[in-house]
């Protein structure tokens, strides 16, 4: 009878470490896939531009333009269509390694050309570490 057990032991053993393997592989996140949001522009853009050699971690904000409303008659209440998206006007991009002028140049060109901006509407500025503190 113990011969019996400890056989179902040696067969449970790698079943059960096998089963909590497959467990924690499922279960376990990269940190920096949760780091952007990759559903929105912005975080899509963010994701992106880390990818970048030298650029480090990056956070985006993009300023909308806000439509001013031209008339407020009856006609253009009907003709105006509420799918339509603003207008990106300007753009803030913080990145680690943006304290390189190399890296900020490159990052300039590449934002100022995917997104089809002139260069002048984009802001870069360099991260803060945590380190940094005087």
């Amino acid at each position: 009878m113990e011969k019996k057990w400890s056989k179902q032991k040696l067969i449970f053993i790698p079943i059960a470490i096998l089963a909590f393997i497959a467990y924690i592989s499922a279960t376990f996140n990269d940190p920096k896939d949760e780091q952007y949001d990759t559903t929105s522009e912005e975080g899509r853009l963010e994701r992106t531009l880390s990818e970048i050699k030298g650029v480090g971690q990056v956070k985006v904000y993009f300023h909308y333009e806000t439509p001013a409303s031209k008339s407020s008659n009856a006609d253009s209440l009907l003709f105006s269509s509420s799918d339509t998206k603003p207008t990106i006007s300007g753009l803030l991009v913080v990145s680690e390694g943006a304290s390189d002028p190399a890296i900020q140049k490159k990052l300039l060109e590449t934002i100022s050309r995917v997104m089809q901006m002139p260069t002048h509407r984009i802001m870069i500025v360099p991260m803060e570490s945590k380190g940094d503190e005087q």
